[in-house]
């Protein structure tokens, strides 16, 4: 970027990069399966027939076998705040076929101009309830179970075994989006996942960005300019051998919404 200019290493998905893996470069133990969780389900008024008439244009978009392979996809989001909220109607209106919601957090006005679910009719409501009711105003095949819990880095790797069980017994394919803001907890879900080997996107800092023209997506390895980032990517090399060599530049903030 010119000089003065932040990078913004968040991402808002697109229905392609759901199975694009975006992951340190790690591999470790495979976890047992856990017990599976049981979901909810909305179901679709109109039928089978308009799943594809509703995302024709993915079709045509990312080619012919784009709608099934999303269809057949389970995604984890964990953080509904600014940056989540909007990746998961981007989930929705894509055809992803199953979703994983998880925040406890409840809906403020101050989250107004930010987050896609923050309306006069739904502060003080739960954001988790509240995407799960626009998802299934969306995409009505679309399998939504909502978690209302915060996770610590301790929680990360029950909570995606748990998935990871669930995705395996139903023949899907698991993501995870996590958008929240603590490296911590980052770092420990990007471990959790690679111990899985989950297709992982990690969403660095949201707060303050102001030009949607400087957002990229890459490796962990190689992201600047993100002071969230840069600190997963640093808790990553003092207790999980992230290798070295990324960019030290400085810069970038620390905010964004769980």
């Amino acid at each position: 970027p010119e000089p003065g200019m932040a990078r913004c290493w968040l991402f808002l998905p697109a229905a392609a990069a759901l199975l694009t893996t975006t992951t340190p470069r790690l591999r470790f133990p495979r976890l047992s399966a856990p017990r599976a969780i049981v979901k909810n389900t909305a179901s679709d008024a109109f039928g089978e027939d308009f799943y594809a008439l509703r995302f024709d244009g993915v079709r045509r978009l990312y080619g012919e076998a784009a709608p099934e392979r999303l269809r057949s996809s389970r995604v984890v989001v964990v953080g509904l705040g600014g940056v989540g909220s909007w990746a998961v109607e981007a989930l929705a209106r894509s055809g992803v076929g199953a979703l994983v919601l998880v925040d406890l957090d409840e809906l403020c006005i101050s989250n107004t101009n930010r987050q896609i679910h923050a309306l006069a009719s739904t502060v003080g409501r739960s954001k988790a309830r509240e995407l799960e009711r626009r998802v299934a105003e969306i995409n009505p095949d679309c399998a939504v179970s909502v978690r209302e819990q915060w996770v610590l880095a301790g929680d990360a790797s029950s909570l995606l075994a748990e998935e990871a069980a669930v995705a395996a017994e139903r023949g899907e394919t698991l993501a995870l989006l996590d958008a929240v803001d603590g490296y911590r907890e980052k770092a420990a879900m990007a471990v959790a996942a690679i111990e899985l080997g989950l297709h992982v996107v990690l969403c660095g800092a949201a707060g303050g960005r102001s030009d949607p023209t400087l957002v990229r997506v890459a490796d962990l390895v190689d992201v600047a300019e993100d002071g969230l980032l840069r600190s997963v990517r640093r808790e990553l090399r003092k207790k999980h051998a992230f290798p070295p060599g990324a960019p030290q530049r400085k810069g970038g903030g620390q905010g964004g919404g769980q």
